[in-house]
């Protein structure tokens, strides 16, 4: 007998219209989950009304409580058998409703799986001086929940070494990336023309919002050393400067001291087929983050998934990463010497760049969402 069908009720602070992040990664595990045959819907602040034949549905923040009632009723109408809350505390309007939605869900009866994918591990505002409260806030949500998710595996670490027994409920289902090249996207060259990009530029992609984190200073520092300015080096900038900023105020941003004296490209705003074309125009994607690689990085796994050479940070705990040295470069955290110097191999060694290039396609083949979507199905108990 075939196994019934999972009914899935998503429930997310961000979701299209709103780019980036959570909003992308939920899109594109809808996807692939309902490839396998899960049905499934979304519970969102992101949209303006109800969208039925998408099966979006509108949860308004205010008044309080209010997110929490309409989640309830959500799962009973879709007859949902797995809730599944993608948090992360920024992106809530009010995130004290989203920590609380598992313990409502148990007092009024649902007998389904409750969720949660941990993003990250921020603890949400709550009010004023709120102190220890913020962490309880994150802690009920935890404790009601039947699973726990966290896209990176020292996140669940840090957890684990806070609470007993978590490392035995919880899992670790990293977050694929939210733009994948298409099949018609033509070679380096090719879409060097189109773009009206010198063929022989060396150009050093960054992909994501620029935001504080993402190691910027270092890049941009790095991109002034002698040994690349000394060759013409440009630097990409391609994505937005944060998630709520408009283009206008993206581009302004580049004219800011952090990019004084690098030859900067900025696109504006752009639909992932134009970031596709982008990032494979660029020689190699730069993205020293300051707290080093994770799997929460999905600006990594886009850079992975268009076979870009990657020269990143070395992560905090690389015993915990799926991701080896010699598949993409590590360098140390804020360290713009080693970055430029990493940079310069990469453009002075043909067989290195060839070896970081097929270091991507292995990772983008091991964080597929096909396979992400099967971890998931596993989570929910097959």
């Amino acid at each position: 007998m075939p196994a019934p069908t999972r009914r899935i009720l998503f429930v997310t602070g961000e979701y299209p219209p709103r780019r980036g992040g959570i909003a992308d990664y939920l899109v594109r595990l809808r996807t692939s989950l309902e490839d396998t045959g899960a049905r499934t819907y979304v519970a969102t602040e992101a949209v303006p009304h109800d969208a039925p034949v998408d099966r979006v549905f509108r949860i308004a923040p205010r008044p309080w409580c209010r997110q929490i009632v309409t989640v309830m009723q959500l799962a009973k109408r879709t007859r949902s058998d797995v809730v599944h809350i993608q948090f992360q505390a920024g992106a809530f309007e009010s995130a004290l409703q989203a920590a609380l939605m598992p313990w409502a869900l148990r007092l009024k009866g649902f007998r389904g799986l409750v969720v949660v994918t941990f993003h990250d591990l921020a603890e949400p505002y709550v009010f004023p001086r709120a102190g220890p409260i913020r962490r309880w806030a994150v802690d009920v949500l935890r404790g009601w929940a039947d699973v726990c998710i966290y896209v990176d595996a020292y996140d669940r670490a840090r957890v684990s070494s806070r609470i007993p027994g978590e490392w035995r409920r919880s899992q670790v289902i990293p977050a694929g990336p939210a733009i994948e090249p298409p099949t018609s996207l033509g070679s380096r060259a090719e879409t060097r023309s189109a773009l009206g990009l010198p063929a022989d530029d060396f150009l050093v992609g960054f992909f994501g919002f620029r935001q504080a984190g993402k190691g910027l200073e270092a890049l941009a520092a790095a991109m002034r050393s002698p040994a690349l300015t000394g060759c013409g080096a440009r630097l990409a900038l391609v994505g937005a400067a944060g998630p709520r900023m408009s283009p206008r105020r993206a581009a302004a941003q580049v004219q800011q001291a952090t990019f004084a004296g690098v030859d900067v490209l900025e696109p504006g705003y752009l639909e992932p087929t134009d970031v596709s074309r982008w990032l494979r125009a660029c020689d190699v994607a730069a993205l020293p983050y300051d707290e080093g690689l994770s799997t929460r990085r999905g600006s990594f796994m886009v850079a992975a998934a268009h076979g870009l050479p990657v020269v990143t940070t070395t992560p905090v705990r690389p015993d915990l990463l799926d991701v080896r040295h010699g598949e993409v470069a590590f360098t140390p955290v804020r360290d713009p010497e080693s970055l430029s110097a990493a940079l310069v191999r990469v453009r002075d060694d043909p067989d290195y760049r060839s070896t970081l290039e097929a270091g991507s396609r292995a990772v983008a083949r091991r964080y597929s969402w096909r396979r992400i979507a099967r971890q998931t199905l596993d989570a929910y108990g097959g």
